[in-house]
C-alpha cells in the first residue's frame, strides 16, 4: 500500500504527481501543496503549462 510522501497517510488508488512523479494524498496532490521540485524546474527550462482554455497556440 502506498503512502503520501508529504504526510504519510495510507493511500488506496494513489495518484502520482505529473511533475515530480511523487505519490500524494488528495490533500497534497496539487504541486503547490507538496512544494513540488518539478514545478520549480519548469521556470528554468522555459516550459509552461498550457490548459488550452484561452485559445492561444
Amino acid at each position: 500500500m502506498d503512502t503520501c510522501e508529504q504526510c504519510g497517510e495510507k493511500l488506496v488508488g494513489a495518484r502520482g504527481c505529473s511533475y515530480c512523479e511523487g505519490t500524494f494524498c488528495p490533500h497534497h496532490q496539487l504541486p503547490e501543496k507538496h512544494d513540488c521540485p518539478g514545478v520549480k524546474n519548469l521556470d528554468k527550462t522555459g516550459d509552461r503549462f498550457d490548459s488550452g482554455f484561452d485559445g492561444s497556440p
